[in-house]
């Protein structure tokens, strides 16, 4: 009994594959054509015909009607174009340039930079938020999520560390520490 379950199981999946294998050969100029619409490029329309097909045929099974299967591809074609519409979203083109930078940049902003990056995550934030957010060591603690001692740790580390760094280009500026 388990053998012609399995056997009748096997054609009725077989016949499914056949039907869709006739029903993408008999339609897919048309299903070519509409995704060409919908997406504006032959290329693009290929790529999104070929992923709606692919999608619709692991799901075939569920497909009762088979003339409902043209309505399931263009369904599919659809949500796949608006899914990748949405996932690749460009910034509008304009034939204006953008604005020029208000002041050069200093050089010892670039290496204010440098040193800041070099910090471990955790001081970065800590010094971010404390000298640029100009919060208090018990804000940045709460930030942190931590306590005010190690915020006050990780303020002390961070600072040691980048007046190591920063030291030459305070002599270059002409501040000797008096």
């Amino acid at each position: 009994m388990k053998r012609e379950s399995m056997r009748s199981g096997g054609l009725a999946e077989g016949t499914r594959q056949d039907a869709f294998d006739e029903f993408v050969s008999a339609r897919y100029q048309a299903l070519l054509r509409g995704a060409f619409l919908i997406t504006g490029d032959i290329h693009d329309a290929r790529d999104l015909l070929h992923d709606a097909l692919s999608r619709v045929y692991v799901r075939r099974g569920a497909i009762r009607d088979p003339g409902a299967a043209e309505g399931y591809v263009r369904r599919t074609m659809v949500r796949t174009h608006v899914s990748r519409w949405r996932r690749t979203r460009r910034e509008v083109l304009t034939p204006l340039l953008p604005d020029a930078p208000a002041a050069p940049v200093d050089p010892r902003d670039e290496e204010l930079d440098a040193a800041l990056r070099s910090l471990p995550p955790r001081q970065r934030a800590a010094v971010v938020l404390r000298y640029y957010a100009d919060l208090s060591v018990a804000q940045v603690a709460e930030e942190l999520g931590c306590s005010p001692a190690t915020a006050k740790t990780h303020l002390a580390r961070a600072m040691r560390t980048l007046r190591q760094e920063l030291a030459p280009v305070r002599e270059m500026v002409g501040h000797d520490g008096r």
